[in-house]
């Protein structure tokens, strides 16, 4: 969704690599284990109800959900966000869990050198994004009473061809979904986003393709879950 948000590749992978089906289901384990250390309760926690709802998605059963939650207090791995500078001005921040740091952040790197980037000292780039709710629903359903029934929760808006994405803070994500749902409007995708403040715009394709090549490159890494970027 606008670009920003790498997830939506791994998503569509699966209709055409099934031999990547479990290290992605791997990596959406991972992204719940990560946010069930903060709270262990989805309706407390969007960002566990998030991650669970992806999951679900993907055709993940809740049994395995549940049985994978028990190792949260026992799980060694950590959570790992890594700060990016890319080439033409490209930002991206990379999340993701290791059980071995240092090996993680050298397979990184090697990444990173491959297409002349490098690693940014934390808060340099992530000041560049805001962690955000990002609802899409069909440009059909939107016009000015559902914008005055959101009007409290509701941050930002933004029009696609066929769509539009609305900004909310993360707490607020579902009770604007909720909101949504109660009115008979369809929700065709909930995330909790890093949203670039700016965008960087690259009009040369081989460049684009080559900076999106990057970025797959580093979700083919096993420890790596997600990678935001102020690509537009």
């Amino acid at each position: 969704m606008a670009g920003h948000s790498h997830w939506a590749q791994v998503k569509h992978k699966k209709a055409i690599i099934d031999k990547k089906r479990s290290q992605i289901i791997g990596k959406l384990i991972n992204a719940i284990l990560v946010a069930a250390r903060e709270n262990p309760n989805p309706e407390t926690n969007p960002k566990l109800k998030n991650a669970i709802e992806r999951a679900k998605k993907f055709g993940i059963p809740q049994e395995t959900i549940e049985r994978n939650l028990k190792k949260t207090e026992t799980l060694k791995a950590e959570e790992l966000t890594l700060e990016v500078y890319a080439p033409m001005g490209v930002a991206l921040i990379i999340k993701g869990m290791t059980d071995n740091k240092n090996r993680t952040i050298s397979e990184i790197k090697s990444i990173l050198n491959k297409y002349s980037s490098k690693l940014a000292e934390p808060g340099s780039v992530l000041w560049l994004f805001e962690e955000k709710g990002v609802i899409e629903i069909e440009k059909e359903n939107f016009n000015e009473m559902l914008i005055e029934k959101l009007q409290s929760l509701l941050e930002d808006f933004e029009e696609k061809e066929k769509s539009v994405i609305l900004y909310t803070s993360v707490n607020n994500l579902y009770k604007t979904k909720e909101i949504l749902e109660n009115s008979n409007i369809k929700v065709l995708s909930t995330e909790i986003q890093f949203v670039p403040k700016s965008y960087v715009n690259i009009e040369n394709k081989e460049v684009l393709e080559k900076i999106n090549n990057f970025i797959d490159e580093l979700l083919d890494h096993n420890d790596v879950y997600e990678v935001f970027s102020n690509l537009r």
